[in-house]
């Protein structure tokens, strides 16, 4: 399988530095995974608030850093909302983010400097190249554009989780979570002018990663560390989503991300078209609003994704795991 995403597309074949920006989370984990794992020139990792409080999704980056055997550095981003109370989902990764498992110590540090001022020094470094994986909620990206407009400039393309595409929401009656826990951090980054790749909660929804595609090739490959590592954090959400949503399978949201990242010929389905979030309102506020009909006169500032290859998904993350 050919990975395109990752290489730039001059045809100089050279791989292009990225960061992911996350709150490792469960599917965030599945995302770290396939890009640490599948070759991404990943410079760095961003935390920050949302499926668990910094503290967690901190340290749940540093612990997938280490079991990929990876030596990318890992950075503390921002523990709150711009205006939202805080927002987690132990319900959904349990209380410590990633499936309250018995994790031993951990043996590596995260670095010293902010997240913020990391995506903003690592954009001078890669100007015109650097891209960024957002999946979680997207303050770190906002406060670093409030405090350096430029480096909206200085970002090749974002490729995001988060948002809907039909308003059908899973934290609030409208809302996405990531959008959601804060939305006027996703209002000020749709709106930066950066090229934006958005993966919207209904796409996830019908694109369920299952056991089978993963085992598809043999089940020996995933006795390995890794693969056993993520099969159990995971295995509470196949019993979730089937009394959810009647069928079984991994809801992996951020994974679908990371796999538009990692071969961009998975996804099937697709619409540029303008969106804006709604930052106020009773039941409207986190609503990501989409001008299908052309109705606002303003250009498109989204490549929405509407559907994507589940099974070219699948087989890499199964490929992550084994590799």
């Amino acid at each position: 399988m050919e990975l395109l995403a990752n290489h730039d597309a001059s045809g100089g074949g050279q791989k292009l530095p990225w960061i992911i920006d996350a709150d490792p989370g469960i599917d965030d984990a599945a995302a770290i995974i396939t890009c640490l794992r599948l070759g991404c020139d990943v410079v760095a990792i961003s935390t920050v608030h949302g499926n668990s409080p910094l503290e967690n999704t901190l340290q749940n980056a540093l612990r997938l850093k280490e079991l990929c055997d990876s030596s990318v550095p890992v950075y503390a981003g921002c523990s709150r909302a711009i205006l939202e109370p805080r927002r987690n989902a132990p319900e959904i990764h349990g209380r410590d983010g990633m499936g309250d498992l018995s994790w031993g110590p951990l043996g590596s540090k995260h670095e010293v400097e902010h997240a913020v001022d990391m995506i903003i020094a690592q954009s001078h470094l890669h100007p015109g190249s650097l891209s960024i994986l957002a999946v979680g909620p997207l303050t770190n990206l906002a406060v670093a554009l409030v405090k350096d407009p430029s480096l909206a400039q200085r970002v090749k393309e974002l490729v995001i989780m988060g948002g809907t595409s039909g308003g059908r929401g899973n934290t609030t009656i409208v809302g996405e979570f990531n959008f959601a826990a804060d939305p006027e951090a996703a209002a000020i980054v749709l709106q930066a002018g950066i090229p934006i790749t958005l993966v919207p909660w209904e796409t996830c929804l019908k694109n369920l990663v299952t056991l089978e595609q993963l085992q598809e090739g043999g089940v020996e490959a995933l006795h390995n560390p890794l693969a056993e590592a993520f099969l159990a954090m995971t295995a509470e959400l196949l019993d979730r989503t089937e009394g959810v949503l009647g069928y079984r399978g991994f809801l992996l949201c951020d994974l679908l991300a990371a796999a538009v990242v990692m071969d961009h010929e998975v996804i099937t389905e697709a619409v540029d078209v303008f969106a804006a979030v709604e930052t106020s309102g009773t039941y409207g506020r986190g609503l990501t609003a989409i001008d299908y009909a052309k109705l606002s006169g303003a250009k498109p500032n989204v490549n929405l994704v509407l559907d994507v290859d589940t099974k070219r998904v699948a087989a890499l993350l199964r490929q992550a795991l084994i590799a």
